[in-house]
């Protein structure tokens, strides 16, 4: 009888060891498809893109995702490269999604690729490859690509636009100080804020802000007029200059705006410096 008992219990072990042989021979490859990207941020020095991939786990125990690794093209240039040590884990007979995030720098792909300074977009591809190991089958690769455009952010031409003389006497002037702003890019921007600073043969003319917002459609340009009221103190020299019918002075135009762009994953975050010098003559 105990040899029977011992019998019937290798029996049983046999077969629930062939069982387990049997679910690890029905195990399958989990697939991985691409899903959506996002931009998480960007402004006119980088922008941080997210990619999501849906991995489907078909088996009915749960897997763990080792590590991943990408490369990154810029118009079917490679540009950059990573790996990360990645536990994704992802429940028996799921979908789970992994999240690459991938970092540029415009500078650095300007650098790179020269003309780029010509577009205002670019194309991407991203090459994927993530690795299972999968009970039964062993070290799983599973590659998976992306692909799609996004435009390249270009910080706005400021150009001193000169002096308009509105009223002029010999207790000083009423004056119209111009700046011209030119939006390179293919998308709508806007100034929130603007701050200027003038300065004519070394004194100060101006410092003042702009208020209002200022929205410049795609290829398009703009002036801001800023009106300036001066005593003959203040312009000192300059004004016995322009009673003679002499404008032939230095000047220095400086100051910075807050400027975004009505594209995702763009704030008003940046602040652009702009200076501008010379003689004006006329």
């Amino acid at each position: 009888m105990v040899k029977k008992g011992i019998l019937i219990s290798l029996i049983a072990l046999l077969m629930a060891g062939c069982a387990a042989l049997r679910d690890f021979a029905e195990n399958q490859r989990p697939t991985i498809q691409y899903s959506s990207m996002s931009i998480q941020s960007i402004d006119f020095n980088s922008a941080t893109l997210q990619f999501n991939f849906d991995v489907d786990n078909p088996n009915p125990v749960g897997l763990t995702a080792n590590r991943y690794s990408y490369e990154f093209f810029v118009n079917e240039n490679s540009f950059l490269s990573g790996t990360q040590e990645e536990n994704l884990r992802i429940s028996r007979e799921s979908v789970s999604t992994l999240s690459v995030p991938v970092t540029l720098r415009f500078s650095e792909m300007f650098n790179t690729f020269s003309t780029l300074f010509r577009d205002d977009s670019f194309a991407y591809a991203i090459n994927t490859e993530v690795q299972f190991d999968v009970p039964g089958l062993g070290m799983q690769r599973l590659p998976v690509n992306a692909s799609g455009n996004l435009p390249i952010p270009k910080v706005p031409r400021f150009e001193f636009g000169g002096f308009d003389v509105k009223n002029l006497s010999m207790s000083g002037a009423e004056m119209e100080v111009k700046l011209n702003i030119t939006n390179t890019n293919s998308f709508p921007i806007a100034l929130n804020r603007a701050n200027y600073q003038l300065e004519v043969n070394g004194r100060n003319w101006l410092d003042t802000s702009l208020s209002e917002p200022l929205r410049l459609s795609e290829k398009d340009s703009s002036q801001i007029i800023i009106p300036i009221s001066l005593n003959a103190s203040q312009m000192g020299n300059v004004l016995v200059e322009m009673m003679r019918g002499s404008t032939n002075f230095e000047y220095q135009l400086s100051g910075s705006a807050d400027v975004g762009a009505e594209i995702e994953g763009f704030s008003f975050t940046d602040t652009i410096p702009f200076d501008m010098s010379g003689v004006f003559r006329n």
